[in-house]
């Protein structure tokens, strides 16, 4: 299982920070998680629009829990994650994971420049500095409503805030597809991207606040999953 919060961001603020007015009703979601079939934890989300250096930006968090018991195969997960996503990109993030017995926490923040990581795991302390000319995105925005047709492909360089590192990560707009969430339909595109250390496919709907993920299933260094919207309130 991956560790989800991370990929799982609702909207993207990045591309509507420069309207003058902007959505603040909340928007909440419900997920569930499989992996080969089996129910295995579930994902929250809440995400609401607020000011910021009079700019509109997205406020969003995130908590993900996960519990496996296989007869050969035993993992948890419980992830919270917090993030402040404007014009410029993510300017704020936080993340506390416990993964297994492994307990680490990250917080980072845009500085002059530079995306400044303070990183604590299992007692040791050490931090990073990332200039921002060396990336394009991070994990908590949704690059790939930027796609403009069907058939589409780009490759970003992303700062992954799970692994810490810079990949770059290939999308590609396969088809478009209706789903089913609460018996509303809500007409989807249907994504695949993969990079270094994942390998996964999106159902995302955008709309005037960057988009709504209903669906994705991947696989990375703890194998497959599947991830379902189950409930979404204040609408798609």
């Amino acid at each position: 299982m991956l560790l989800m919060g991370a990929l799982f961001i609702l909207l993207c603020a990045r591309h509507t920070a420069g309207l003058c007015a902007y959505p603040r009703d909340a928007r909440e979601s419900d997920y569930t998680v499989y992996t080969k079939g089996i129910r295995v934890g579930e994902l929250k989300t809440f995400c609401e629009f607020v000011p910021y250096n009079d700019k509109p930006a997205l406020k969003f968090e995130s908590s993900t829990h996960v519990s496996v018991n296989l007869i050969f195969y035993s993992f948890r997960l419980d992830n919270h994650e917090e993030a402040l996503i404007g014009d410029q990109g993510t300017i704020h993030y936080q993340r506390t994971t416990r993964e297994k017995e492994k307990l680490s926490e990250v917080e980072g923040r845009l500085d002059h420049g530079r995306f400044l990581l303070d990183i604590r795991e299992n007692g040791a302390r050490r931090t990073m500095a990332v200039e921002r000319d060396r990336y394009d995105y991070t994990t908590m925005e949704c690059p790939e409503v930027t796609m403009k047709r069907e058939g589409e492909e780009m490759t970003v360089r992303l700062l992954d805030l799970e692994t810490l590192m810079i990949v770059n990560r290939r999308y590609h707009w396969v088809k478009s597809e209706e789903m089913t969430v609460d018996g509303q339909k809500i007409l989807c595109r249907v994504v695949d991207f993969e990079d270094v250390n994942k390998k996964c496919r999106r159902w995302i709907r955008p709309d005037a606040g960057g988009a709504v993920i209903v669906r994705q299933d991947g696989s990375g260094k703890n194998g497959h999953y599947s991830l379902r919207m189950a409930h979404l309130k204040n609408g798609a």
